[in-house]
């Protein structure tokens, strides 16, 4: 769908309508309520029309829920927890989610809609084909990551798999492209008074090149090619909303010609995340962690160079 001038109130009131609906269930105070008014249809804008049914049964079904203590390292998350049913004698695995967020009255509203926009974009990209199982475990994905359970004992994983940090890149990414699809609106005589007010107070925090993410800052860095990389970002994009996540490893190893590189890339990106989230802690051999850090990046940057490389569009 193009936006335009003629169309765009038309567009913008039809999920100001759907948000008013699902606050009708979930009592939303005010702020939280303007900011769906600009989270919702800019999540249409980024995913398309097409998956309009996805998207809105996502914000339907993920209620926020706004907890009075502070988190200085969260301020949301996006929280699941498994549970089953038996009927006539089957029994079926779903989960039961939620948006976390933290007391947020010291943020700022871009700080506000970053939060929310990245965990319910998580939430987005996992609601189709979220919990699999077999007689033995259950597996629940997040995008492209995995948690998975013994049929036995649903509250403690047994294994996680190592693609959360490369997850977390591209969900940063995508955050970004949806705060500056909200910061677009800026751009059509829009009539909504509270989604103007928003929007203007939106406008001046974001500088003129566009939205950067303060998250995930040295891996979204490290990898800023491969996010760049015309054939990578809209591949993975499809099939993580899709959940064909298998698919993945077997596509990226056939371009870089090295069987193996996706999960190096990946277990690389996990390992750089902790050392750099605990290089703060740090107060010997800091040094020596820090060139840890380096080596392993330009191993990264290593296998992204050669997948950008044998790229055909990139």
């Amino acid at each position: 769908m193009e936006l335009n001038n003629s169309n765009i109130n038309d567009f913008i009131n039809r999920y100001i309508n759907f948000v008013n609906h699902i606050n009708d269930q979930f009592h939303y105070p005010s702020n939280i309520t303007h900011v769906l008014y600009l989270i919702v249809p800019a999540f249409i804008v980024k995913y398309g029309i097409k998956e309009e049914r996805t998207i809105l049964k996502c914000f339907e079904e993920v209620p926020i829920y706004i907890n009075s203590s502070t988190n200085k390292v969260l301020t949301a998350f996006f929280n699941r927890r498994m549970c089953y049913k038996e009927e006539n004698g089957v029994i079926n695995y779903y989960t039961q989610k939620e948006i976390v967020l933290n007391d947020y009255y010291g943020n700022s509203l871009l700080e506000l809609i970053d939060n929310l926009i990245h965990e319910f974009n998580h939430a987005v990209n996992s609601i189709i084909n979220e919990v699999s199982w077999d007689d033995k475990k259950v597996t629940m994905r997040t995008g492209l990551s995995y948690i998975t359970f013994d049929r036995k004992n649903l509250s403690q994983a047994i294994k996680r798999s190592k693609d959360i940090t490369l997850e977390e890149i591209i969900n940063t990414k995508q955050t970004e492209d949806i705060i500056n699809i909200i910061n677009s609106f800026n751009n059509y005589q829009i009539t909504n008074h509270e989604f103007n007010n928003a929007l203007y107070t939106l406008k001046h925090d974001i500088d003129a090149g566009g939205y950067k993410s303060k998250a995930y800052f040295l891996q979204s860095y490290i990898c800023k090619e491969l996010m760049k990389n015309k054939t990578f970002i809209p591949t993975v994009e499809n099939l993580r909303f899709k959940g064909n996540v298998s698919d993945i490893e077997e596509w990226f190893d056939n371009i870089t010609g090295i069987k193996g590189s996706y999960k190096k890339l990946t277990t690389l990106l996990e390992e750089i995340l902790k050392e750099d989230s605990s290089l703060y802690k740090t107060k010997f051999f800091k040094k020596y962690k820090i060139n840890k850090i380096m080596a392993k990046s330009r191993e990264v940057l290593d296998i992204v160079n050669i997948f950008d490389n044998n790229c055909i569009y990139k």
